[in-house]
């Protein structure tokens, strides 16, 4: 039922566009807990959404979309539930079957959504295959021995593609590149509780006695490689990898879209600092937070080869990298 009241709310909002909790007591003339009340019910509707965080919250109309009347059936819904993230152009992160739903109304396929659910289902599964009994992806054929192809990095892992044909990011990708730009720790915190079980198998499997991180090369204020290894807190002598910045312009190695320049960025900025680095590594551990072509951490494992000679392998471990190379298994 539409009240006095709820109507004056829903008319101050549609003639203003929107509305404070401030604008309204101020207005329309009732008390701050009448108003969150009355919000409150309408929000329950759907009538209204909420943009923004305390302090500064909007309302306004919610907009008439495109309804989904579509059932997804049990299973195909939880298997989205566990493996899907959204993020919506306003930064919401939106999991599961409710972040997919809005995914497929984005790209104006609502009438397609069980077809698209049944198809993700497929593609996600067809993923997992890569990923081994002990949680990684093994990257080091399509990624190493394909394309280098000179002994240097013994093996090269992964968590978890970045994104997947048709249906773009994963999961893990999507945190991946929002914990970079939004500077979220928080984010962090859920990378750090996906890839500990990996990385500390790794450890213990390839006797790991030396760690590296790749330094980041875009400056930010949180860096989410050095809150990775903050989080992490792997206690083992470091191999201390430094950035430098010879140009003008700070280049992205994801910027660039040649192997060749992306092999020329990562050896002529990406230095190992031999004074402050352990001296006599085994098996060194490189980790970085994302894998393209492969060229930051093979370059930076012919680095430490050169000048601290190990005497065992170098393996890497990306928490997420591309899928490019891999065999896409069709029949499961």
């Amino acid at each position: 039922m539409v009240t006095n009241t709820t109507k004056r709310i829903l008319d101050y909002i549609r003639i203003n566009k929107q509305a404070k909790v401030v604008d309204l007591v101020r207005d329309i003339s009732i008390t701050n807990s009448a108003v969150h009340r009355q919000l409150n019910k309408l929000l329950e509707r759907g009538e209204i959404m909420k943009v923004g965080k305390p302090p500064v919250v909007f309302y306004i109309l919610k907009e008439k979309g495109e309804v989904i009347t579509t059932s997804v059936p049990s299973e195909v819904r939880e298997f989205i539930n566990k493996n899907y993230i959204y993020v919506s152009p306003a930064g919401e992160f939106l999991t599961g079957i409710e972040g997919f739903t809005k995914w497929v109304l984005s790209i104006k396929q609502g009438k397609y959504l069980l077809p698209l659910a049944i198809e993700y289902v497929r593609v996600r599964k067809e993923a997992d295959t890569h990923i081994a009994l002990d949680g990684w992806i093994d990257a080091t054929q399509a990624k190493v021995q394909d394309v280098f192809n000179d002994g240097v990095l013994h093996k090269l892992l992964y968590k978890d593609f970045y994104s997947l044909e048709k249906f773009g990011k994963t999961q893990l990708g999507q945190m991946v590149l929002y914990a970079k730009i939004s500077q979220n720790v928080r984010i962090i915190d859920k990378i750090v509780d996906q890839i500990w079980p990996v990385i500390n198998k790794i450890l213990q499997i390839y006797n790991i006695d030396t760690i590296a991180y790749i330094p980041p090369s875009i400056k930010r204020k949180v860096q989410l490689m050095t809150e990775l290894k903050k989080r992490l807190k792997i206690r083992l002598p470091e191999v201390v990898l430094v950035k430098v910045y010879t140009g003008e312009v700070t280049v992205s190695q994801k910027s660039l879209t040649k192997f060749q320049e992306r092999v020329e960025n990562a050896k002529r900025t990406i230095f190992v600092d031999i004074n402050k680095s352990a001296l006599l590594p085994n098996n060194v551990l490189i980790i970085d937070d994302a894998v393209g072509s492969g060229a930051t951490i093979h370059e930076t494992a012919k680095q430490i080869q050169q000048l601290l000679k190990p005497k065992g392998h170098i393996i890497g471990f990306a928490v997420v990298g591309s899928m490019k190379g891999f065999e896409v298994i069709r029949e499961i």
